[in-house]
């Protein structure tokens, strides 16, 4: 024979050590050393399925040389290794068959792409692959379903916060108390980026390959995640309770996607970065501009910050003393006894939340009276729907209540001072957007700071 090759593939490689390629490599090269086929080149995918549609370099190299004339033999493992669909089969037909192509397969008949024959067994075996592999599929899905249904964990990369051993999950302990202090911050008033510089701070790693940092489109995504209610989830549809711990109890769980899903919540892009107070809050009194942090010469030397004017260069004021005012405003207001029917708090959904899960129970309910052959299967939808329209119903009328309100961080605290002055920097910035505009109105140059200067209009 002329120029001889191997070719290998495996599907997916865990290890990352190519050994299933390298065994099939050393049997294909003792087959084409019992042919007497010297020295042949070796084409090798690995961990690439030959029916996800992804490419396959080695594949494609190989076509073109076997189209070129400059591959007339090949050894492969088995046929499947080298195609499981009609679509590349023809493409390999095509390539070989005027320069008659011999395969050989080391588990299997070997073929010959000149003879009729040889390409009628090639499509006939690569028809029974393709079978092979629907059925594959289905059989998994079919697994993977009765899984879910039966509330076992599955999952192709450890979740964050949880492991395995001999098929028994269990919750990493730092890792699930990150995820409890993360999610007490959220509703305590904290944003995402405070809580992703935190874990990112203390070495917490994604349980990606790479280890990755966080970010808050992953924090947020693992926040509303029902498993770490202990929630087993399958294709979108609920199937109770999972057999594994939760890290976070149902309540809680349902306040964050309350919460991280209201289309309402919309984040000012400066308070997330913003290094303080009211830059970019604060308007100017003279040309309706807004005002932004600023340093400038000091009168004794050194710099000072103000909030300047960046519309009309109007005016600039001390930034430490407007700070002061407006906190000490705010937190006199929010400490008022009616502060709570003034700016709307969480506290008014309780009745609301404990209706939801009344009916969360009566509708969990429904399956035990169907499998004890109490109620029927058109029964338990009838009532399943009516149960389903009240709950939505409910969940509306608290997502309306809340309206996201910050103030609610710190409206009934025992010390509200103490409460503002914990809160990040960006929830005290959405706190005062939400409630007031603050405006600083001219006084003439060299006048010195006063109270009167600065108005305040409250929103609520």
């Amino acid at each position: 024979m002329g120029n001889s090759a191997v070719y290998v593939r495996q599907s997916e490689d865990k290890s990352g050590h190519e050994a299933a390629v390298q065994r099939q490599e050393s049997d294909c090269r003792l087959l084409a050393q019992a042919k007497g086929w010297d020295a042949p080149t070796l084409y090798a995918d690995n961990s690439i399925s030959a029916t996800s549609g992804k490419p396959r370099p080695a594949f494609e190299k190989l076509l073109r040389d076997i189209e070129s004339g400059a591959i007339d033999s090949l050894v492969v493992w088995h046929l499947d290794r080298l195609t499981r669909s009609m679509k590349d089969l023809s493409r390999i037909i095509e390539a070989g068959q005027k320069h008659r192509v011999n395969i050989s397969c080391v588990h299997g008949v070997s073929l010959d792409l000149g003879d009729p024959t040889g390409v009628a067994v090639a499509q006939i075996l690569t028809a029974i692959a393709g079978m092979e592999t629907s059925h594959k599929g289905n059989r998994q899905k079919a697994a993977n379903r009765q899984r879910a249904d039966a509330g076992e964990a599955f999952w192709s990369r450890r979740p964050f916060g949880y492991d395995r051993k001999d098929g028994h999950v269990f919750t990493v302990p730092e890792e699930a108390a990150a995820i409890r202090e993360a999610a007490e911050m959220v509703l305590s008033g904290s944003t995402l980026s405070s809580v992703v510089r935190q874990w990112n701070a203390a070495g917490l790693t994604t349980t990606t390959k790479e280890k990755g940092r966080w970010g808050v489109t992953q924090l947020r995504r693992l926040l509303i995640n029902p498993r770490y209610a202990g929630r087993r989830i399958y294709n979108g549809d609920d199937k109770g309770a999972g057999k594994w711990d939760a890290i976070l109890d149902e309540e809680t769980s349902r306040r964050l996607e309350e919460m991280l899903t209201d289309p309402r919540r919309r984040t000012a892009p400066d308070d997330l970065n913003s290094k303080y107070l009211l830059s970019g809050i604060v308007v100017c009194g003279k040309c309706g501009s807004k005002m932004f942090a600023a340093p400038v010469a000091a009168p004794g030397g050194g710099k000072r910050m103000v909030y300047r004017c960046f519309g009309g260069y109007c005016m600039q004021r001390s930034l430490g003393d407007i700070d002061e005012l407006v906190t000490g405003v705010i937190i006199g207001v929010l400490s008022r006894p009616d502060a709570a029917r003034l700016f709307a708090t969480g506290d008014t959904t309780a009745e609301l939340r404990r209706k939801a899960t009344d009916l969360r129970d009566r509708r969990d309910a429904l399956a035990s009276l169907l499998a004890d052959g109490l109620l029927s299967a058109a029964a338990v939808r009838e009532q399943s729907g009516k149960l389903g329209r009240a709950l939505a119903d409910v969940e509306a009328a608290i997502a309306s209540s809340t309206g996201l309100n910050p103030a609610a961080a710190v409206v009934g605290a025992d010390d509200v001072g103490k409460a503002w002055d914990g809160l990040p920097l960006g929830t005290q910035r959405q706190i005062i957007r939400a409630l007031m505009t603050v405006t600083v109105m001219p006084a003439g140059k060299g006048v010195r700071f006063d109270p009167e200067q600065i108005q305040i209009e409250w929103k609520q």
